[in-house]
């Protein structure tokens, strides 16, 4: 499946190929940041709530609004998140 066409390609204008397991921090971190609800919904449809935990928790360049609002989603302790 490509995520450009299963997300739109406006979230992932800026990429030529993308893969839905090498890049899934990648993605994840996008549609984080920029999706809407239905992209937030394909989003979880596609990876585990585990796996964008791992993703809030520790990739940097995520923004900090977003973080900390998946981390209260999440009920995440803020020393559990990465330094930005």
């Amino acid at each position: 499946m490509d995520p450009k066409s299963y997300f739109g390609p406006g979230l992932f204008w800026d990429t030529e190929e993308i893969d839905l397991i090498k890049n899934a921090d990648f993605i994840i971190a996008r549609v984080l940041d920029f999706g809407d609800q239905k992209d937030l919904k394909k989003l979880r449809d596609l990876y585990q709530d585990d796996k964008l935990v791992e993703v809030i928790r520790n990739k940097k360049g995520l923004h900090p609004m977003t973080r900390r609002f998946w981390s209260v989603y999440f009920n995440l302790p803020q020393q559990d998140q990465a330094d930005v």
